[in-house]
């Protein structure tokens, strides 16, 4: 038997190639396997980076950028020589995880537009911008600020690029863009399909886990109404109507609307990146997984978009998850033959985040004892 271990990350826990070490591990010694292929995967969040440096030789570039609230970090990006394309991941700047304490209201997505700015300057044509994680909420025009845009508000003053600001937005000058100077294709690489505001918009879904509360996402979704509002009247360009508008904060329907960006699916992106089809064809079980599998992993998660491709070639898909919440019916709708979740109920799910290596080694070897029963 030969079996392709392909997870995405455990948010909070454990990253991609860790869960991949620790079911490889077990399953290894199993005297009926052939050959376990690995393949670390993302879905545009983050951790995206890192699984194009294990699969591809593409030049890290490293460079002094502000963090969501203006404090100097160092980040970096991967550039691809060959191509002229820059490879850009929002939490490495702009992400949660760099500040101790959620401030939505005044981060900035200004330290991401300094990694695609270096980028460009240094020649990249194309810049492929993978948004999950981030920390804000200022529909992009913290990385216009710093590609040269400057949004002012109706006195003609400049407004520092903040999500709270966004509502006193009157104008905005794009004279001095550096993409006037130097063009590139921009494009953004989520799985999400949020429209910009409203209920199922930017503010009210995510903002409230960046930190806000209800009248700050009230504040917050007036403020992307506003810039949409904006946008229209400037550029001709209706945001509202764009699934996806509304990924990290409106990134999305931000960069669509300043620089003609596209919206790509990130998995797809990575799974095109690491060649996985091909692996998929070689194998005869894939084991995927990822923190969380529910009914919103139909709206195609990574995990489902890679069950179905490994289902155009009749292969058995197997998943392990943090806490799985759904039963026969889900996994059937889902393609998986098997799920195996470390924690078994709600109330577990806080000591398996905290154990998690633990508790996937105990997974890992009921897992094998599954693949040896299914062998015989």
């Amino acid at each position: 038997m030969r079996i392709l271990i392909a997870p995405d990350s455990f948010k909070g826990s454990l990253n991609s190639s860790q869960v991949i070490d620790i079911l490889s591990n077990k399953l290894k010694n199993l005297e009926f396997i052939k050959a376990i292929e690995r393949v670390s995967l993302a879905d545009g969040g983050e951790g995206s980076l890192e699984v194009i440096v294990e699969n591809l030789d593409f030049r890290k570039e490293s460079l002094s950028v502000f963090n969501p609230l203006f404090k100097k970090i160092n980040a970096w990006y991967l550039y691809d020589k060959r191509t002229k394309t820059a490879y850009v991941e929002m939490a490495k700047a702009s992400g949660l995880m760099l500040i101790s304490k959620l401030d939505v209201m005044n981060t900035s997505s200004f330290g991401t537009g300094q990694l695609i700015k270096h980028a460009i300057e240094n020649g990249a044509k194309k810049i492929v911008l993978f948004i999950g994680g981030s920390a804000t909420n200022d529909a992009g025009v913290g990385i216009a600020n710093a590609l040269g845009l400057y949004f002012k508000d109706k006195n003609g003053e400049e407004l520092k690029p903040i999500g709270k600001n966004l509502l006193d937005i009157h104008s905005i000058d794009d004279s001095e863009s550096i993409l006037k100077k130097y063009p590139a294709e921009i494009l953004i690489a989520a799985d999400v399909n949020n429209l910009f505001y409203g209920n199922n918009g930017a503010a009210y879904v995510y903002a409230p886990q960046k930190g806000a509360s209800l009248r700050e996402v009230i504040h917050l979704d007036k403020g992307l109404q506003n810039i949409s509002a904006i946008f229209k009247a400037q550029y001709n360009i209706d945001v509202q109507n764009i699934k996806g508008s509304g990924a990290a904060g409106g990134i999305g329907g931000g960069m669509i609307a300043l620089f003609n960006a596209k919206l790509i699916s990130g998995s797809e992106l990575i799974f095109e990146l690491t060649d996985i089809e091909q692996k998929i064809k070689s194998v005869d079980l894939i084991i995927t997984g990822e923190g969380k599998i529910d009914e919103q992993t139909l709206n195609d998660k990574l995990i489902f978009k890679l069950s179905k491709l490994a289902h155009n070639y009749n292969k058995m898909v197997w998943a392990v998850c943090g806490y799985y919440k759904g039963g026969d019916r889900l996994k059937k709708l889902l393609g998986i033959e098997k799920i195996f979740s470390l924690a078994k109920s709600k109330k577990e799910i806080e000591f398996t985040i905290n154990n998690a290596e633990i508790k996937l080694s105990e997974t890992a070897t009921e897992i094998a004892e599954q693949i040896k029963n299914f062998k015989l």
